[in-house]
């Protein structure tokens, strides 16, 4: 469910001309550093750093071109270069990706991949399924990068390995893994919106113990004239410890604790705010994973894990001068809590036959719980307070022929649902390398399925209806083909790609009578009764034109066939454009993202209507500092605008994006 959002701007954004002045000057200071000569020997270079591998689309370390399904990476570098304090703002670049958020920091943010629904995408964190039991969809708005060591990202169904919500892909972010000489980094940053963030981090290897540990603050007035602050608090950890050689174990944890003003909760009425509608969030999420090798062909691990939310949104009658529908206030005092949690146990193993094969065999035990409450007035709204579980066996195959130039990945899952019963999840991929001439060639088929979150099961009776939910839904199933041909030239120096992608969903769940035929005309239920068909390419082109300068483009065009013939908030054409600029101590980013027409509901009327498309840019930067200090290892000016030339526009209606935006800091890292 989206937060509520609304148009207002309050009197004093940086369009005032008071704040412009600061903000233009803090601008100017900045970037007359960042483009300052200082002569003086520059530091040394960087680390070679390695080929990324690519862990999620076969559940073993991979290296990213031999995978044979649509795979981003997005590393460790490029989330530095992009200054980016949140994967939100990572995953905008990313091909086939669409991303909307409800207005200012903190509020909602949904994603979809290829047109897929959100709740049709799994996100993992560390492999740790962190979708919400109840909507079905993972909420991108407070997840931060401090301690992101990378994120992957598969476009196209992952059921085969992953099962239920992977139709239109799967997200996975990972964790840095402590290794080497102790490392301290702190950072400080501040901007207009009264806008503050302070970050530390820890890393490093003691013998058999690697450790990494972060800890950020965010604290934002926001952009509004009132109720649009956000604070969030996030802390997060891993440790490994090597046993012997063959055996490792290891504990991750991650900890957010969030609180923000809903400003935009009245937005059904034109130009009313809301004072008073806030919603606080603490998620908790741990896991502890052993692994061993038998002997060097054949591995296994054994895993637990657990993630859980604990969601209060609290709202009160607002003044007459801020909000009045029909001369009343336009809502009564509500309180609500959402207690989602999932919890995991899983076993997999893995077996190499020389070279060229590779045998994946794992099972999966998933508890999936859900306790909610709601009230109007100290009246009850109802309540959910119900737990489900599923078994998932998963089988893959890694063949590589002909000195690896064919690679063919053949896999299935059966998963045996608390409520509908078993799903198998096939799929095929393989993909050719003409080495002599760069060319790759890929395809692959895929099934995948859905399964109704414990709201569309369980949600109970309300205003006079029925319960909207339904014990009897049964999944929501797809197929899809992928074809796709990637080609490198002047020695990787240039890389091109583009894929073909068809997928095809049945049975989705949408709303229908309630069989009682005495509910009043506006009660719905939930059924299984929609479907879809999704036909589109992505195209993507990478060029390096000299050692310090790269450029990059990509564009995805999407098709559909609905039901109604609409498809919410995801346009037929969109794009990203990247420039980035190091050299010496200087490193720049530039990025373009361009989004077109798209379907979407007025937040007024609740009629359809067409949003325009817009082009937002964003700058960022960072200058590392000549200071040459025992122990200090590098000191860095850094900073970001984001919505360059400050675009007016919106990503959902009634909740407007966030006008220009800077934050200005100064980074530390201490070592020996």
């Amino acid at each position: 469910m989206l937060e509520p959002g609304d148009l207002s701007v309050r009197p004093t954004t940086p369009l005032s001309r008071e704040k412009e002045i600061t903000m233009r000057v803090f601008l100017v200071l900045f970037w007359a550093i960042l483009f300052s000569r200082l002569d003086v020997p520059a530091a040394q270079p960087p680390e070679t750093t390695l080929p990324p591998v690519f862990v999620t689309s076969t559940r073993t370390e991979t290296p990213l071109e031999q995978v044979t399904t649509s795979a981003t990476v997005i590393t460790e570098e490029e989330i530095a270069a992009q200054q980016a304090e949140t994967v939100l703002e990572l995953l905008r670049n990313v091909p086939g990706v669409d991303v909307v958020q409800t207005g200012s920091r903190g509020n909602t943010t949904t994603l979809s991949i290829r047109g897929s629904e959100s709740d049709h995408v799994l996100v993992l964190i560390d492999g740790v399924e962190v979708n919400s039991t109840t909507v079905g969809s993972f909420n991108f708005a407070h997840l931060t990068t401090e301690n992101i060591e990378r994120i992957e990202i598969i476009r196209g169904a992952g059921g085969a390995l992953y099962g239920s919500q992977a139709i239109g892909g799967v997200i996975n972010i990972i964790t840095k893994k402590g290794r080497g000489p102790l490392r301290l980094g702190l950072s400080a940053e501040g901007g207009n919106g009264s806008t503050h963030r302070q970050t530390a981090t820890l890393n490093g290897g003691l013998g058999k113990v690697g450790y990494s540990f972060s800890a950020a603050r965010l604290e934002s007035d926001g952009f509004r004239s009132v109720n649009d602050d956000y604070q969030n608090l996030t802390t997060s950890g891993r440790l490994d410890y090597k046993f012997t050689e063959d055996t490792n174990l290891k504990g991750i944890f991650r900890f957010t604790k969030t609180d923000l003003g809903l400003f935009n909760s009245n937005n059904f009425v034109p130009g009313a705010r809301d004072p008073n509608s806030r919603e606080a969030l603490t998620q908790y999420l741990g896991k502890l994973e052993w692994e061993q090798w038998i002997v060097k062909q054949w591995d296994y691990r054994i895993s637990g894990s657990f993630f859980k939310e604990h969601i209060k949104d609290t709202d009160d009658p607002d003044p007459l001068n801020d909000c009045a529908f029909f001369g009343f206030p336009c809502d009564s005092s509500t309180r609500s809590r959402f207690r989602p949690q999932i919890s995991s146990a899983e076993f997999q193993t893995n077996y190499r036959l020389g070279e060229w094969s590779t045998s994946t065999f794992g099972t999966e035990f998933t508890r999936r719980k859900a306790s909610t409450s709601s009230s109007s007035d100290g009246l009850p709204l109802g309540e959910v307070n119900k737990a489900i579980r599923n078994v998932g066996y998963y089988l893959q195959e890694q063949i590589k022929l002909l000195g690896d130039r064919l690679i063919i990945v053949p896999g299935v899952r059966l998963d045996d649902h608390q409520t509908f019963g078993t799903e198998w999840s096939p799929s095929i991929s393989s993909s050719y390398l003409f080495r002599e001439s760069g060319t790759r060639l890929k395809a692959g088929y895929a099934e995948g399925f859905k399964a109704p979150t414990l709201n569309e099961l369980f949600f109970p009776p309300g205003f006079g209806c029925a319960a909207f939910g339904n014990p009897d839904l049964g999944p929501e199933k797809s197929w899809e083909i992928n074809a796709g041909v990637e080609q490198n030239i002047l020695r990787d120096r240039v890389k091109l790609a583009a894929t073909f992608f068809h997928r095809e969903v049945s049975d989705l769940i949408g709303t229908g009578p309630t069989p009682d035929p005495t509910d009043p005309a506006f009660c719905v239920r939930a059924e299984n009764l929609g479907k879809a068909r999704f036909d589109g390419v992505e195209s993507l082109i990478q060029v390096k034109l000299f050692s310090f300068l790269s450029i990059g483009a990509n564009y995805t065009y999407l098709d559909w066939d609905t039901e109604n013939g609409r498809l919410l908030r995801r346009p037929r054409h969109r794009g990203n454009l990247n420039m980035d600029y190091s050299h010496d101590r200087l490193r720049v980013n530039f990025d373009a993202n361009i989004v077109g027409r798209r379907d979407d509901i007025s937040s007024v009327t609740g009629g359809n209507i067409k949003k325009p498309g817009y082009v937002r840019f964003d700058l960022a930067g960072s200058y590392r500092l000549p200071v040459k200090v025992a122990l200090v290892q590098e000191v860095s000016l850094f900073g970001k605008i984001e919505n360059l030339f400050n675009k007016r526009y919106e990503e959902a209606d009634g909740f407007r994006a966030r006008p220009l935006n800077f934050l200005l800091g100064l980074r530390a890292a201490f070592g020996k």
